[in-house]
């Protein structure tokens, strides 16, 4: 039996077309717009809110976990039990506040934007609050096993849940750098503390941080001895080129040792470019 999803009233989609819609501003340099989205994002995502809630069942059973079949299906049932104590009245009341406010103030064209992950959640949303054949729902289910329980092909998101991880991430950074920039360590630092509702925080500074990255590098191309080496006028074009494709919604560890990379060919460029 196919069932009808209205994404408007899924809060995993609401949330990732409200970032992205973030970063494109951000990129942009649309000030207005991006404090909009950030608005909206902290009114009603933010640590304690309904919607952050929901959000956090949806995370639960998105993530290729590597997990066994037993802890699988118990983090299935725990999901589904803390969804079923949210109260779904406030849920529908805050959705249709942050769709009145796409519409007003951001355009309904932000619910168009694609999110690559939209068959998962619109699956998780029909599997929460029991409300399909039970025969249906055991199918939908047995996806999110299959999901729960294995390894992704991808780099893993990265999730900064304590030191050790970012000590072992800065090492192995080290491994090709010795010393890192001072905006080397506010990226790893920001990184350290973009937990909850400060995600959002650390996805502007990424968007931020890549948008000086990339004027900088384009400026290079003026520098005489770049002008000279048509091959390295390539080069640069190209990596320039590839910062477009950085998708600051779903950052991976290997697009934050990109950035760290750049951020130290940024530091070379504007050393030479003193030095003239």
């Amino acid at each position: 039996m196919k069932v009808k999803h209205n994404k408007k009233r899924n809060t995993a989609f609401l949330y990732e077309a409200l970032v992205r819609e973030l970063t494109r501003a951000v990129v942009e340099q649309n000030h207005t717009r991006s404090q909009e989205v950030k608005r909206i994002l902290k009114e009603h995502f933010r640590s304690g809110m309904v919607l952050f809630k929901e959000l956090g069942c949806f995370n639960a059973l998105s993530q290729e976990d590597e997990l066994d079949q037993y802890n699988a299906e118990k983090m299935i049932f725990r999901a589904k039990r803390e969804y079923d104590s949210l109260d779904q009245k406030s849920i529908f009341q805050e959705q249709s506040a942050v769709i009145k406010k796409i519409n007003t103030n951001l355009g309904r064209d932000v619910f168009n934007t694609f999110v690559p992950d939209y068959k998962s959640y619109a699956t998780l949303a029909q599997i929460f609050g029991n409300k399909l054949p039970v025969k249906t729902r055991v199918i939908m289910e047995q996806k999110i096993m299959d999901t729960l329980t294995k390894g992704s092909s991808e780099p893993a998101r990265l999730q900064p849940t304590d030191n050790l991880i970012v000590k072992s991430f800065t090492e192995r950074f080290n491994e090709e750098y010795s010393v890192l920039l001072p905006e080397q360590k506010e990226l790893l630092n920001r990184f350290i503390t973009s937990f909850s509702e400060n995600e959002a925080d650390f996805k502007v500074y990424v968007g931020g941080e890549l948008k000086r990255l990339k004027e900088s590098i384009e400026s290079s191309l003026k520098l005489p001895e770049v002008q000279e080496d048509l091959e390295m006028v390539d080069n640069t074009k190209r990596v320039v080129e590839q910062m477009t494709e950085f998708n600051v919604a779903r950052l991976t560890e290997r697009e934050i040792l990109k950035i760290l990379k750049l951020q130290k060919l940024v530091r070379e460029y504007e050393k030479d470019a003193n030095n003239d």
